[in-house]
C-alpha cells in the first residue's frame, strides 16, 4: 500500500470520526454541543495535517482529540456508548497514522562493503602467517 493510499485511509477514518460527531452535535443527550464542537475542531486538525502529509502533526492532534474525549466523558458531557464509538474511530485513525508514518520513512540503502586487502602474498591462503618461502623480515 502506498503512502498516498494510506493517507487516504487515514483521512477517511478521520472523516468517519467527524461524521460520527456531526450526527450527534445537535441537542442529543449522547454528546453535549460544546463538546461536539471541540471534538470536531480537533478532527479537522487531524485530517488537515494528514492531508498535508504531516503525519506526526496529525498524530499530535489526534492525541489532543483523545484527551478532550476523556475529559468530556469524565465530566459527563458524552455518554459511555458515544464515547466508545468515538474511541473506536480514534483507534482506527491512530493505526492508519502509524502505518503512514512507517511507510513514509525512507528505506535504508545498504552500504556496499569493500573486501579488506589480503595479507596473503601471491594468492597464498596462509592467513597472514609466514611460510618458509616468504620474506617475513626476520
Amino acid at each position: 500500500m502506498t503512502i498516498r493510499s494510506r493517507l487516504s485511509a487515514g483521512v477517511v477514518a478521520a472523516l468517519l470520526v467527524a461524521a460520527t460527531l456531526t450526527a450527534c452535535s445537535s441537542a442529543s443527550p449522547d454528546l453535549a454541543t460544546p463538546t461536539a464542537d471541540k471534538l470536531q475542531s480537533g478532527v479537522l486538525a487531524v485530517s488537515t495535517a494528514a492531508a498535508a502529509g504531516d503525519f506526526s502533526g496529525a498524530q499530535s492532534a489526534l492525541t489532543a482529540v483523545q484527551a478532550d474525549l476523556l475529559t468530556a466523558a469524565a465530566a459527563g458531557q458524552v455518554s459511555a456508548a458515544r464515547s466508545a464509538e468515538i474511541q473506536s474511530a480514534i483507534n482506527l485513525v491512530t493505526g492508519d497514522l502509524a502505518d503512514a508514518i512507517e511507510a513514509s520513512r525512507p528505506t535504508p540503502t545498504p552500504t556496499p562493503t569493500e573486501d579488506s586487502p589480503s595479507v596473503d602474498k601471491d594468492g597464498n591462503k596462509d592467513n597472514g602467517k609466514c611460510k618458509k618461502n616468504d620474506d617475513c623480515g626476520d
